[in-house]
């Protein structure tokens, strides 16, 4: 008489459950283990240096950066594109920080931030300043001769802290970060001057000496000064200079 239906299953049961548990926690430790493939940069920025602007964050007063490079080309948000300099933005404060997405939902960034890539070489010395272009949402009055009165400077505890941060790209390094007070419209601050060679490299130190832009109607002396008119002169001046941004240019 045969007993096979009185035998018992539970020992094969249990060995087959726990060789799924055991493929399980190997896999699971397997995929822990499992890891991206590193990345050198998110993205290739084809610059040299970068240069950023930023102050208060939400504040409604705009800053404008300018940048004159060694043919005093000088670059702002009136000639956003010099030479080698290129303004991303122009940056107006709380009053260009808020969008309207499409779903109705209003969106406000409020960083204030102007950024200039300098994307070739151009031995010499550059020149960063800040102008404090407006003050925006502050009444004024137009004196007698139609010019709108400059009004009374902020406190100590209303002025607005500028920084100025300097980057140099390959090899990545920030090479200096200055902070200013800026108290009333129209004030303009020297952050810094810098030299370099051919080849990028910094001559000598920073300097500090101020120097102006921006005349008290608003309006600069230089925009276009330094502006080299693209054809065939600009490709032999920065083919010498064995600047690779030379064919980039657009006429």
């Amino acid at each position: 008489m045969s007993h096979e239906k009185y035998k018992s299953t539970v020992g094969f049961t249990d060995l087959l459950f726990n060789i799924l548990v055991g493929f399980a926690f190997l896999f699971i430790v397997a995929f822990l283990l499992i890891k991206p493939e590193s990345k050198e940069k998110d993205f290739d920025r084809r610059a040299e240096f970068i240069i950023v602007l930023e102050w208060d964050a939400g504040a409604k007063d705009d800053i404008d950066l300018y940048v004159e490079d060694p043919l005093e080309g000088l670059a702002s948000f009136r000639n956003p594109r010099v030479n080698f300099s290129h303004l991303d933005k122009d940056d107006l404060g709380a009053k260009n920080d808020t969008t309207v997405l499409p779903n109705g939902v209003v969106k406000t960034i409020p960083i204030n931030r102007e950024v200039m890539t300098i994307r070739g070489y151009i031995p010499g010395e550059w020149v960063v300043n800040a102008h404090y272009y407006s003050d925006y949402g502050v009444e004024r009055s137009v004196n007698g001769a139609g010019e709108m009165e400059i009004g009374n400077p902020k406190t100590p505890n209303q002025a607005l802290t500028v920084k100025v941060e300097l980057h140099r790209v390959n090899p990545y390094d920030i090479l200096g970060i200055w902070e200013k007070k800026f108290y009333y419209r129209g004030q303009e601050e020297t952050f810094v001057r810098f030299t370099i060679d051919e080849d990028g490299v910094l001559i000598g130190p920073f300097e500090f000496e101020k120097i102006k832009f921006v005349s008290p109607s608003g309006h600069t002396n230089n925009d276009n000064q330094g502006v080299i008119p693209y054809g065939a002169e600009t490709e032999r001046y920065f083919t010498n200079m064995n600047i690779e941004e030379a064919t980039r240019f657009e006429p």
